[in-house]
């Protein structure tokens, strides 16, 4: 009977190495069973079978004896996916040498020119440990794969786990003074899991496109281009793996004026949609979805449906499911609501400097527009307003509650 390899090449079948995959896989484990592992795959084998459809049954197999009873064969199903995984990079069931992995991955234009250069790669190569790969677990391990392990221009991928994370580890420790010993101590600290890096880390470090920042923040101006202009950079951002966090205070709401226009303002929630879908079609390079948190101060008048953004009931056009709302709550609302007193929400149009105060010079100015006859103004009870963010948060653990007084007097 003859197996396909992974090359193309068809062999006679050897069970012996298909025994030697399963007892490597199961090896020092409590509570996992060869035969049982073997016998469950229930492998149908014919003349022209490829080793990778049975690796993929033996993976498959493990992953579904994984119980809360037996834990250990998430380090099975792992080990088998290791295994699958090291034939795919080099042929092999081995690593091959850092340099080779370096020149390949350079080939591909997907590693940084130069990164190797720095360093002793043959003392590097010697220090990287292989074994820590059984520290996997099955979930653990696919999610490196689909997530963080580069891959080349057919989708296959180029490094091996302790690659990766030797090649983070010489990207981090460029510009210490002893790039080659910290590398060796960065390394050990990510390997041996006593510390694990930010996705936008794990995804870019040592590549060509090198941004390491997990999160950015920014601010809507209340004109149509700036609006636009926001698009693009939270787009931008997100495409190299940002996280975002936007405040929209300064758009004007619902009811207002456009150029002496009268009640020809739409609100937030309208361009709220079109982050939402930025945040859905801009996913951060291919590892996950956009997340987008978006701001606003709570006087502002378009609050209470924004609030609802998240809400499953109402209004589908008024909702934006894949953000995150998100309140920049100042020291003035919760004393009216601790006094059980009035709430007053403005247009940001009128109120705009608001965004720009916090602490006393906020109450005093917050409290002179109260008092401004010429603006237009909502004025609610503090404490309903309160009840309705508290319950929303309790529902669906959002809007999320930062607090701007607290983090401006903590920052000065």
């Amino acid at each position: 009977m003859k197996v396909i390899k992974r090359n193309g090449r068809t062999e006679e079948l050897d069970i012996s190495k298909i025994k030697k995959c399963t007892s490597d896989a199961v090896k020092d484990l409590e509570g996992v069973n060869l035969s049982e592992l073997e016998l469950d795959a229930k492998i149908q084998f014919r003349d022209g079978i490829s080793t990778e459809e049975i690796q993929k049954t033996l993976i498959k197999t493990a992953v579904d004896k994984i119980d809360i009873d037996c834990p250990n064969w998430t380090f099975v199903a792992a080990r088998l996916f290791l295994f699958d995984l090291y034939k795919k990079v080099n042929g092999m069931n081995r690593y091959n040498h850092l340099r080779e992995y370096f020149e390949k991955g350079e080939k591909e234009g997907r590693i940084l020119l130069g990164l190797k250069e720095k360093y002793d790669l043959d003392d590097l190569n010697a220090y990287i440990k292989p074994e820590r790969d059984m520290q996997f677990t099955y979930l653990g391990i696919k999610t490196l794969y689909d997530r963080y392990l580069i891959k080349d221009s057919k989708g296959m991928p180029i490094e091996l786990p302790q690659q990766m994370f030797m090649a983070i580890a010489m990207f981090l420790a460029q510009n210490e003074f002893n790039p080659q010993e910290w590398a060796k101590k960065f390394y050990d600290l990510i390997s041996k899991f006593e510390l694990m890096l930010a996705t936008p880390t794990l995804s870019n470090a040592r590549t060509t496109r090198h941004q390491l920042s997990s999160c950015y923040i920014g601010s809507t101006p209340d004109n149509i281009e700036g609006i636009f202009d926001s698009y693009q950079e939270m787009a931008l951002l997100s495409k190299f793996g940002g996280g975002i966090g936007w405040d929209w205070s300064k758009v004007r709401a619902m009811g207002g004026s456009i150029d002496g226009h009268k009640n020809a303002a739409g609100g937030i929630i309208p361009f709220l949609k079109i982050t939402n879908d930025i945040a859905v079609a801009v996913d951060q390079l291919g590892t996950r979805k956009g997340a987008i948190a978006v701001y606003i101060e709570p006087w502002h008048m378009d609050i209470s449906d924004f609030i609802d953004l998240r809400k499953n009931s109402g209004e589908e056009r008024r909702r934006a499911h894949e953000l995150f709302p998100a309140l920049w709550i100042n020291d003035l609302f919760m004393k009216r609501v601790r006094a059980n007193d009035k709430w007053t929400l403005f247009d940001p149009a009128d109120t705009a400097d608001l965004c720009d105060l916090y602490g006393e010079a906020f109450e005093k100015r917050y409290e002179e527009y109260e008092k401004d006859e010429s603006i237009t103004k909502e004025i609610v009870e503090a404490k309903e307003l309160w009840k309705k963010i508290l319950l929303n948060y309790f529902e669906t653990g959002l809007p999320f509650l930062c607090f701007k007084d607290s983090a401006n007097r903590a920052n000065p």
